[in-house]
């Protein structure tokens, strides 16, 4: 038996084309920044652990959920600025596009829809309806500013995940 283990997932790297515009999208849903990185002159080996070229460099910073705990997930937002990144669903039709999703697992979804819808987020589509087959209390999506999905979704009870044996298969 190995004497090593994985505790959580500690943060993941979300690209951007600018990192204060997106800061400002996270933030609507309750992001703080931890770690601010935008001024940093990383090592040349940060990109090529990264399978990039060596001295790639990126504006970040580290944002969290403040009501979660010290082992939380948090979001990396990096603005590459050497190489700059290339958003490759920009300008796809939507039949082509494959957008990142991140999944918020949210309390009262009627009351975070209207406080988003106030303050002028637009949802993909509106908020589902309660789907008991699958468990879903509800679910409404958010486009960041470069086309990153924030899925919002509420389920029943202590349920995580949706309830998906009983769907028909492919």
């Amino acid at each position: 038996m190995s004497d090593w283990q994985v505790r959580s997932i500690f943060h993941f790297i979300l690209p951007c084309t600018n990192v204060e515009a997106s800061m400002a999208f996270y933030a609507r849903f309750g992001f703080e920044v931890i770690k601010d990185n935008r001024e940093v002159k990383w090592p040349a080996y940060v990109g090529e652990n990264f399978n990039m070229m060596s001295g790639a460099q990126g504006r970040a910073v580290q944002l969290i959920l403040p009501q979660d705990d010290d082992l939380q997930t948090r979001i990396d937002l990096i603005e590459w600025v050497a190489p700059v990144w290339q958003n490759e669903n920009a300008g796809r039709p939507p039949e082509k596009n494959i957008p990142r999703v991140m999944a918020l697992l949210t309390k009262n979804i009627r009351g975070a829809y209207e406080d988003l819808m106030r303050q002028g987020l637009k949802p993909t589509q509106p908020l589902r309806d309660p789907d008991p087959v699958i468990g879903v209390q509800g679910v409404v999506c958010f486009e960041d500013p470069d086309g990153h999905i924030v899925e919002l979704i509420e389920y029943f009870g202590d349920q995580l995940g949706s309830k998906t044996d009983d769907l028909p298969k492919l």
